[in-house]
């Protein structure tokens, strides 16, 4: 058998059966001919290499030293975003219990107005289930944009 007809039986997968050897003597002559190679050698594609060496670094890099100016400067931004977060995290509570009061004096005043539909209202369901018709929220548009027919008769 030629060079080239050897190299193609062992690349293919059915090696042993085309040289008519063993499935050992299958992979020990693979390991030779990875061995003959040369050392570092491996048919793994190169971005691969190129990935386990930025991924599996030996030697982490060193942060660069702080001045006392910038670690100042690190702290007041930290502090202010703190602020401005606590500050947004007031305003919806503020909004929660905005909302929360004008609910109430819609069922005071409901249950002034008609006490059947105040304790309709107040009524729990039994079978509480996730509605099978709600459309999940999504960032990308409904297939159907506007259904100009809606309405008309």
């Amino acid at each position: 058998m030629s060079a080239f007809g050897r190299r193609l039986c062992l690349s293919t997968k059915g090696t042993a059966s085309m040289l008519g050897r063993g499935a050992s003597a299958a992979k020990t002559s693979r390991k030779a001919a990875a061995a003959s190679r040369g050392p570092g050698h491996t048919n793994s594609d190169p971005r691969y290499e190129q990935m386990k060496r930025i991924l599996f670094e030996e030697e982490p890099r060193q942060l660069p030293e702080l001045t006392a100016e910038d670690v100042e400067r690190h702290e007041t931004i930290l502090r202010a975003e703190k602020i401005y977060y606590m500050q947004k995290s007031a305003q919806r509570r503020q909004e929660r219990e905005r909302r929360f009061g004008a609910m109430e004096k819609a069922y005071v005043a409901l249950e002034k107005l008609d006490s059947r539909l105040f304790e309709a209202a107040c009524k729990k369901e039994p079978n509480v289930t996730f509605p099978r018709q709600m459309r999940v929220p999504t960032e990308t548009p409904p297939r159907v944009i506007w259904d100009y027919s809606n309405g008309k008769k």
